[in-house]
């Protein structure tokens, strides 16, 4: 324990202190004053040993403490005699801890240190877990309302789809399909001009004989990508040349190259469609009309 005199570290027992001789703390009676001890005694005997006067509190000259001087008696202290017969509240006088150490084997040691025990054995945590816990799950439901809050307002501005077309995945706007409707089979006859004498039969078919040149399926009505064969029989009294033009809803669409022919001979030229429309065809002796023939190309459904 530490000696209520010097504040150094003093055996606990009731001896006076070894470096300042001052009374031990545990002789301090109620009142606050200092009792020495008792003379021993036997059972049965009377103390008849006089009453020791109390021990006065002694302050510390620290004039001479600090020179290196004491008086004499208790080295460092003087004997101060209190005004009045009331105890003389104790003072600490803070004293500089490396000088007057006590020699080896005391109870201080020898560096000066004191030790300290610790305080906590348990390291606490700064922030608890459940604000932590709670925090990061605040942080992920407002990133979440943002995200979705960006989206929604990319889509109502349309830059959502800019930014499709940056990346490269943008898709075409929809398209809404054309109605096809199916046209009707040609409701004119076919046509004969002045060179009929010379070409003197013509027909459309979807399929032919293409060694004689005679239709085998003839019709007015095809379908888009199929092949129309024109057939043609030729009687010239003299050489000449024959010459296709196929019209698109009254619009010329292909002329063919003139054909040179020199006898009566039978002949045919295929063509194809890619859309829809009112065909017409006309064949020609001579830069001359010979025959007017219609069809109709329709849509595939399928």
């Amino acid at each position: 324990m530490l000696c209520p005199f010097c504040n150094a570290f003093r055996p606990t027992t009731t001896e006076p202190c070894p470096l300042c001789k001052g009374p031990s703390p545990l002789l301090m009676n109620m009142s606050g004053e200092y009792q020495g001890p008792l003379a021993p005694a036997t059972w049965g005997e009377p103390n008849n040993q006089a009453p020791q006067a109390p021990f006065q509190r002694e302050a510390y000259d620290t004039t001479l403490w600090g020179q290196g001087m004491a008086p004499q008696g208790a080295p460092g202290l003087v004997q101060q005699n209190p005004p009045s017969m009331l105890p003389v509240p104790y003072q600490d006088v803070p004293q500089p801890v490396s000088q007057n150490l006590p020699a080896a084997g005391s109870l201080v040691p020898a560096d000066g240190s004191i030790y300290v025990p610790p305080m906590y054995t348990k390291p606490r945590a700064i922030i608890p877990r459940y604000r932590a816990i709670s925090g990061l799950i605040s942080v992920l439901v407002v990133f979440a309302l943002l995200c979705a809050g960006t989206t929604y307002y990319a889509k109502a501005t349309g830059k959502l789809s800019f930014l499709h077309q940056i990346i490269g995945d943008a898709r075409p706007a929809n398209v809404k399909p054309t109605p096809t409707f199916m046209l009707p089979p040609p409701r004119t006859a076919n046509q004969t001009g002045p060179a009929s004498t010379i070409i003197t039969s013509a027909a459309t078919a979807s399929t032919i004989d293409k060694t004689t040149a005679q239709p085998l399926i003839e019709t007015m009505q095809f379908k888009v990508g199929d092949t129309i064969y024109l057939t043609y029989s030729v009687h010239p009294k003299a050489p000449g040349t024959v010459t296709v033009k196929w019209y698109t809803n009254n619009n010329l669409y292909e002329e063919s190259k003139p054909i040179p022919v020199a006898d009566a001979v039978s002949g045919y030229v295929p063509i194809q469609y890619s859309q829809a429309a009112e065909g017409m065809v006309e064949l020609y002796w001579n830069n001359q009309l010979a025959m007017r023939l219609y069809f109709v190309v329709e849509p595939n459904m399928s």
